[in-house]
């Protein structure tokens, strides 16, 4: 087990996500969310904190408050609450800049990120060229530098942010394969604080997909490659991508949990249970707009 922080005031609260854990939804439940109808929602929800409001999606984004309230309160970690605001604040400056809703920015006091001089120089440069994929690339980049530095105070979170940026090289390796200015396009989104070294990926642009599992054989990514690049070729979906994707990140975090001390089991528990609320509206809103049941399966992480 990689080491953590071992910060003892987290003892506390570690008590309590223990017995938060044990109310985590199980495969069981997806399982008969995914076979039922709308009508049987609130019904296998029974026992869960999603029913009380006025309907699911309420209840959804009340649970989704009340997780990082809780987050908030009991996180005495500056490193991790960066983590989890810097992103939000990443995406409240896109939508802001590029004049989105409202009703989609997160709840930010302040925005930290607008004072990195990186992030200024590309907000002046946005302002000329105004070219969104860009902008939105370069200020992804400028996050996962200042993530990479951040998480060096223990090997748990470094660890972490490298899956992190690998997964990330990994979904944009398969969607710069779909244009045949593939090289410009990867690299210009490559992030540099992975494992998988980017001649690797750039050499394999080009490969058929059944060679991709046994080209990437000396990484921990294969079977990833193997089976997302399969599932792409024969469905055109990058459903299985993704759900494998979230599947490695939690598979990491699963660790945590068998950590008594530090903020590492706090931190797990945020993304299994942010992940469990995306699920669920996953499933939900696919119900509603009547997407097949194999496709709503397929993109739930097999994760529990």
């Amino acid at each position: 087990m990689i080491k953590g922080t071992e910060d003892t005031k987290y003892a506390y609260v570690n008590g309590i996500i223990r017995a938060r854990e044990s109310k985590l939804l199980t495969k069981g439940h997806f399982d008969r969310l995914l076979a039922a109808d709308l009508s049987s929602f609130n019904t296998i929800l029974s026992d869960t904190p999603y029913i009380g409001q006025k309907d699911i999606s309420s209840g959804l984004e009340a649970e989704e408050i009340a997780l990082r309230n809780f987050f908030n309160r009991y996180c005495q970690t500056p490193q991790v609450n960066r983590l989890i605001d810097w992103p939000e604040q990443i995406h409240n400056l896109k939508v802001k800049l590029k004049r989105g809703s409202d009703d989609i920015l997160y709840s930010q006091e302040e925005s930290e990120v607008e004072t990195w001089p990186e992030v200024i120089e590309k907000i002046e440069k946005f302002a000329l060229d105004k070219d969104p994929f860009l902008f939105s690339t370069n200020l992804d980049k400028i996050l996962c530098k200042y993530f990479y530095e951040t998480a060096q105070f223990t090997p748990f979170f470094s660890k972490y942010l490298e899956v992190y940026f690998d997964l990330e090289n990994i979904r944009s390796f398969f969607r710069a394969r779909q244009f045949e200015n593939s090289r410009e396009i990867f690299s210009q989104v490559y992030i540099p604080y992975g494992s998988v070294d980017k001649k690797l990926f750039v050499d394999n642009l080009s490969a058929h997909h059944d060679l991709l599992g046994k080209n990437f054989f000396t990484t921990p990514y294969s079977k990833i490659m193997d089976r997302g690049s399969a599932y792409i070729e024969e469905c055109h979906s990058f459903l299985r991508l993704e759900r494998m994707c979230g599947e490695m990140k939690l598979e990491f975090l699963v660790q945590a949990r068998r950590m008594t001390f530090g903020v590492e089991p706090l931190f797990g528990f945020y993304q299994f249970k942010i992940s469990e609320i995306k699920k669920i509206r996953q499933v939900y809103w696919g119900k509603l707009n009547e997407v097949p049941s194999d496709e709503l399966k397929e993109s739930i992480p097999d994760v529990w």
